[in-house]
């Protein structure tokens, strides 16, 4: 996730929490499919979940950002890295694409003791990719809150597609991941000419 995304997250959540009727959330009708034209992808949110758009960004929750929420982030090569300073390329390798969105993830939010769980190939949307399961705890949280993060993403000749769900390992995360699933399930990506 980019440093602009990061933080447009953290201010969509206050606001969320702090002021509901000035959030554009919009809730997810049963079957409703999300497209964003200008990046190239949709996907089937959960029903009853909120979700919410800004530049090449869309997340939905059910209880909030912070408890969980399903991101998926279209990045332009030039710059995919803001963070780290670095661009991707349509050669790179999903591996070293999942590399550098872990480092990015771990820098941009501050996240500590961050441990990649599990590490493996995957395809999205048909695409080659990768497929990480990472624990971490958020500054913020530090000595509290322990998060799960699913993470996939795939590499296009217009940018990188990353999806993921993040919440709290107690409760949340086990409860909610086999919704992620579905709606991973519906994601498709339309090349763009």
């Amino acid at each position: 996730m980019n440093r602009n995304a990061g933080r447009a997250i953290a201010l969509l959540a206050g606001i969320a929490f702090a002021m509901p009727a000035l959030a554009a959330w919009k809730v997810v009708a049963e079957g409703e499919t999300y497209r964003h034209e200008k990046s190239g992808y949709s996907i089937q949110y959960p029903a009853g979940w909120r979700w919410i758009k800004f530049g090449d960004v869309s997340l939905a929750t059910r209880d909030g950002a912070p408890i969980q929420m399903i991101l998926v982030d279209f990045r332009k090569h030039k710059k995919a890295f803001r963070t780290l300073n670095q661009d991707s390329t349509p050669a790179m390798m999903p591996q070293e694409l999942a590399e550098r969105v872990v480092a990015e993830a771990t820098k941009e939010r501050s996240l500590q003791n961050v441990e990649v769980l599990s590490d493996e190939p995957a395809t999205l949307a048909g695409r080659p990719g990768f497929r990480l399961l990472v624990a971490y705890r958020s500054a913020v949280d530090a000595g509290s809150v322990r998060y799960r993060e699913i993470v996939l993403g795939a590499n296009s000749p217009q940018g990188i597609f990353i999806i993921s769900y993040r919440a709290p390992v107690l409760h949340y995360f086990e409860r909610d991941v086999a919704t992620f699933e579905k709606s991973l399930a519906t994601f498709a990506i339309v090349d763009k000419k």
